[in-house]
């Protein structure tokens, strides 16, 4: 399974409701000083909430165009064509996997490919060949309420799902999920670390970053590098720097 890929789901919050004020009406002069009878102020008509911009293909690809990693090199954006290939190609391969807790293979569905029907995904990356790291941000658009408001408590969800047994023919994929701190400013944002294990002793850690701005799925993810603490900054600035773009 793509290792960058793997760390995409559909969990964000929304924030995007805009609340109104109206100043108050002026009470008219009264006729006499003596007998002064306030009229009560008309009820403010609350101003129309504007609706949340709607994004592109195109434009959410500018956006991690205009992106740079924690050593100012621009992300690469991967063709819309090759990412949707890619996420078909991978639920393909993930209705062959059992996860086991049972109640956990929802939450490993999510976080190897995620539900985008009917909404726009684009995907940016940036690799240093001198110390393996990675660094992948997703930018989605469209995502139902419901879906982006669960985000902000997936918490208990990972905790309890925080170890978990992939299989697929011939191979068991043993899985742990840690909350980590510290990855970005954005409130709300929740990061955790995955580790995988294969049979043969091969492990990866990756460290994933989720978040919502104006209604667009935010999701970070870092591998290699120096050390963990390392790949949750880097998964925290890229998160920063896209949301101060949709902003």
């Amino acid at each position: 399974m793509n290792s960058v890929l793997g760390a995409f789901g559909t969990a964000v919050i929304i924030a995007t409701a805009l609340s109104a004020c109206a100043s108050p009406a002026e009470p008219p002069a009264a006729d006499s000083p003596a007998a002064e009878t306030p009229t009560p102020a008309p009820t403010p008509t609350p101003s129309a909430v504007p609706a949340a911009k709607t994004y592109s293909v195109e434009d959410l690809s500018a956006i991690i165009g205009q992106l740079q990693d924690s050593q100012g090199r621009k992300l690469s954006v991967m063709a819309s064509s090759d990412l949707a290939g890619t996420l078909e190609q991978t639920k393909a391969l993930l209705s062959s996997v059992e996860v086991e807790p049972a109640e956990c293979q929802t939450l490993a569905a999510a976080s190897v490919v995620p539900t985008v029907d009917g909404a726009v995904m684009a995907m940016g990356q940036s690799i240093d060949a001198a110390s393996g790291a990675v660094t992948a941000l997703s930018l989605t658009a469209g995502l139902e309420k419901t879906a982006l408001v669960a985000v902000a408590d997936q918490g208990p969800q990972l905790e309890k799902c925080a170890n978990m047994t992939m299989t697929a023919p011939g191979l068991a994929i043993a899985v742990s999920v840690t909350l980590v701190d510290g990855a970005g400013t954005v409130p709300d944002t929740v990061a955790y670390r995955t580790d995988t294990k294969l049979p043969d002793g091969t492990a990866q850690s990756l460290i994933t970053a989720q978040t919502v701005q104006g209604a667009v799925l935010l999701t970070a993810v870092a591998s290699g590098g120096s050390s963990e603490a390392d790949a949750v900054s880097r998964a925290g600035a890229l998160l920063d720097s896209a949301a101060s773009q949709l902003k």
